[in-house]
């Protein structure tokens, strides 16, 4: 147990809090620039806002994928790492240039073809035009986002993670007077109402993945932990192997966080039918636990870097311990923020509205918040650590249990035939703790099943140093 090394759970405390904090950082200025988009958007009018908000909705879905289909870098170039095979992390980036162009092209074409699908959308014509041109505008910066994810993967791997803050939060600074010249319009250029978000995403999109470039290819600071990179614009010849590994650890991450995303969107939409006051607040709670649970998945992230670079250095026994420290860590934060709900969640909900019939609902929907953020945080420190393992195809079907089978047939039983909007969210409950409950006994295995491995071929693993 972690108390009984307590210098070495002071070490992986130290180890996650300088990979960890940089990576929360960059979290949040990636969620800020969504929230700058919306007051924008919201000062243009209600159309342009609404518009926005359903665009916004799908290309969360889209950003995601693409994030999942590259997920698998960061974790791959840090067990890389620590076996100290530089070329190895070198080819593992370019390689996945080809993964970032082609999921780039095929997400740039359905959001090209935005106008066409959205007829299916029943919503307001003006509402479904924004949203339209949103998306399209969008697409501009789809390719260099995707090829920003892999970059940011490979930087992150390399532990490189402060330059990669630094850039990230330049990039929600600037999305600010980006958003504000093309929505509301300014000398020569037209005001384009919230289409005019999409335009200011893209482009810091752009600048983005040409500060990450030249970074990583260009930076005299950081040229040693490069050194074996050599990009180009253009991308090598593919060698699949390392494609099929790339995609055989990162699809089932993409699955997995997909599933977690349209699990929660499929609750919102069955409330629909209960009144805009209960949809309303059902969003405030979740949009309130979503900022907590951020901070929770920089852990994770954190946990699967130090993990897969513990392994790469022969050591699966301090492996187990850094998931271990990982996870008790993650479990602490859910604790912490739980009080936080329970204790200040009428000034959280008031942040939101002061309407008093959407405030009764949302300060109770906090209540179970609280909860589920234990079982979520936990969840998400496990399927982190397994990352780091390279463990991500058995974890998928576990999530897609959890959240189909068990947490969306609770939370409809529960809440249809019992309490509600509050059924539906112990249902939340249920579904997430059981997936946290499955995520922990298969890190258990999977620690166990690379340990005996390791005493079984006579490799070093057997203590702690």
């Amino acid at each position: 147990m972690p108390k009984l090394y307590k210098r070495a759970t002071a070490t992986e405390l130290r180890h996650l809090t300088n990979l960890g904090g940089p990576l929360v950082v960059s979290n949040l200025a990636v969620v800020s620039m969504g929230v700058t988009d919306t007051i924008v958007a919201g000062q243009s009018g209600e159309v342009n806002l609404a518009g926005l908000a359903l665009g916004s909705s799908i290309w969360a879905v889209c950003a995601v994928t693409l994030i999942g289909m590259l997920a698998a870098v960061s974790p791959v170039v840090a067990n890389l790492r620590g076996a100290r095979d530089e070329a190895g992390c070198a080819r593992q980036m370019r390689q996945s240039v080809w993964i970032a162009l082609i999921g780039g092209l095929l997400v740039a074409a359905a959001l090209l073809a935005a106008p066409l699908w959205s007829q299916w959308i029943q919503t307001e014509e003006p509402v479904r035009r924004v949203m339209a041109q949103y998306l399209q505008a969008l697409a501009i910066g789809t390719l260099p986002f995707a090829f920003g994810s892999a970059l940011r993967g490979y930087c992150e791997g390399m532990g490189q993670v402060r330059p990669v803050m630094r850039i990230y939060l330049a990039a929600a600074a600037l999305n600010i007077p980006l958003d504000i010249l093309f929505v509301f319009g300014w000398g020569p250029v037209p005001a384009m109402g919230g289409a005019g978000c999409g335009l200011a995403t893209s482009i810091v999109c752009w600048c983005i993945a040409i500060a990450l470039y030249w970074h990583a290819g260009y930076d005299r600071g950081a040229s040693h932990v490069y050194r074996a990179l050599d990009l180009k614009l253009l991308p090598p010849r593919p060698h699949w192997p390392t494609l099929r590994h790339l995609l055989a650890v990162g699809m089932p991450i993409c699955i997995g966080a997909a599933s977690e995303v349209t699990f929660f969107a499929s609750l919102t939409l069955l409330l629909a039918a209960y009144g805009a006051t209960i949809v309303a607040a059902h969003q405030i709670g979740l949009s309130i636990g979503s900022i907590f649970y951020l901070v929770a998945l920089a852990l994770a992230q954190a946990v699967s870097i130090r993990t897969a670079q513990v392994l790469g250095q022969n050591r699966p026994k301090r492996a187990r311990f850094v998931s271990t420290v990982g996870v008790g860590t993650g479990f602490v934060y859910a604790l912490l923020t739980g009080l936080i709900l329970i204790g200040l969640r009428d000034l959280l909900v008031l942040a939101y509205t002061s309407n008093p019939d959407i405030t009764a609902v949302a300060r109770n929907l906090l209540l179970l918040a609280a909860a589920f953020q234990l079982v979520d945080v936990t969840q998400a420190m496990a399927a982190g650590a397994l990352r780091g393992y390279r463990d991500t195809r058995v974890p998928m079907y576990l999530q897609l249990f959890s959240y189909w089978i068990v947490g969306l047939a609770s939370a409809w039983w529960i809440g249809e035939h019992f309490w509600g909007v509050y059924g539906y969210w112990v249902g939340i409950c249920i579904g997430l703790g059981t997936a946290a409950a499955l995520l922990l006994m298969r890190l258990w295995r999977t620690s166990r099943r690379q340990l005996d491995k390791s005493l079984a071929t006579g490799e070093h693993g057997h203590n702690l140093s």
